[in-house]
């Protein structure tokens, strides 16, 4: 099964607040999660930015195309959950 949030943040977006849009897809098979992809299309907040896709799949690990993410993030041995309004 295949999952797609084509606008999460529709509320941030309309507000302006791009840094907090992404796009979302996640994967599972039997129902149990395999992988998935966030898009930052603004990761900077504004239309200049470069896009970045974050991504992970059960067994490979994670990565990052694009803007770097800090080290600090890069090391984190559990996942970094983060939530907005």
């Amino acid at each position: 099964t295949i999952f797609v949030d084509p606008l999460d943040g529709t509320r941030e977006f309309v507000e302006g607040r791009l840094d907090n849009v992404q796009s979302l897809v996640g994967v599972s098979i039997n129902g149990r999660a395999v992988g998935g992809a966030i898009g930052l299309p603004f990761p900077g907040g504004d239309l200049n930015s470069d896009t970045a896709v974050v991504y992970g799949l059960v067994g490979a690990g994670a990565g990052i195309f694009g803007v770097r993410a800090p080290p600090s993030v890069m090391k984190q041995e559990r996942p970094v959950v983060m939530t907005g309004d």
